[in-house]
């Protein structure tokens, strides 16, 4: 049992791995600027600000919304997975979405659904994977676990996330969220009825709080209670930060689950 003095840490991904996450943040920026030099003209920045790059005509698309607590990064700063798609052959997309505290969490759902929408009217796409990361895969839950996503989607890979919202009322990450106890719990996709039992993949580091992994198991229950085929996996030697690399790695379980389908 976690009491409320605990919060603050036991919601902190940081506290695992040195007290910040400024370091492992300024590696996704540099990574993304580089992977943005490299690619140049074939780096498509939609009307909403999501960031896609296409493989050939008709290849499948990886999607990826990203973490940050929901009040930083951006989808600029989620390129640094696009190369690796790429050589996967796999098309990349990384979702926008307005940040806290001038984006309100209805708002950040309402912004990953329209994306969604938006790169379904650019395929046909062979396969369709989302994958969410930290707060990204409270959102990827929320527009295609939680709701029926606005594309065809063929798997969901959940990475490190927070699902049921009520903990952080408590915590100084709601600070700029502004969240009570009832739109916490109307926005936890832990709580609400599931409306799509796309096959999903919960992932997290072994190296997370007890609250961390404490809410992918949780999720991964909800699903497997409605019906959904589910896959647990704790990563070892995995940290919060360093996990979301594993999506487009083939030789890794969570990149064989997200690019090949094995489950």
């Amino acid at each position: 049992m976690i009491i409320v003095s605990d919060l603050e840490q036991e919601y902190s991904p940081s506290s695992r791995v040195g007290g910040s996450s400024q370091p492992f943040v300024d590696d996704y920026l540099a990574r993304s600027a580089v992977a943005r030099a490299a690619l140049g003209p074939w780096v498509q920045t939609l009307a909403d600000g999501t960031e896609f790059v296409p493989a050939d005509p008709g290849a499948p698309l990886l999607v990826f919304v990203h973490g940050g607590y929901w009040q930083a990064l951006s989808a600029a700063a989620s390129l640094y997975l696009a190369p690796g798609a790429l050589a996967q052959g796999w098309s990349y997309a990384a979702v926008e979405y307005p940040i806290a505290p001038a984006g309100t969490l209805p708002a950040m759902v309402e912004a990953c659904a329209a994306a969604l929408a938006a790169l379904g009217a650019l395929g046909p796409h062979r396969e369709v994977v989302v994958a969410g990361h930290s707060a990204g895969a409270h959102l990827t839950a929320m527009v295609a676990l939680a709701a029926v996503p606005t594309l065809t989607v063929d798997r969901v890979v959940l990475l490190s996330g927070v699902f049921d919202l009520r903990p952080l009322v408590h915590t100084t990450v709601n600070e700029p969220l502004q969240l009570d106890e009832a739109s916490a719990a109307a926005l936890s996709p832990a709580l609400l009825p599931v409306a799509s039992t796309t096959p999903t993949l919960v992932a997290w580091g072994d190296n997370e709080t007890d609250a961390f992994k404490a809410q992918s198991h949780v999720m991964a229950a909800r699903l497997r209670l409605a019906g959904a085929g589910v896959t647990e996996l704790e990563r070892s030697p995995r940290h919060h930060f360093d996990i979301v690399d594993d999506l487009v790695d083939p030789a890794d379980p969570i990149g064989a689950f997200t690019l090949g389908g094995i489950r």
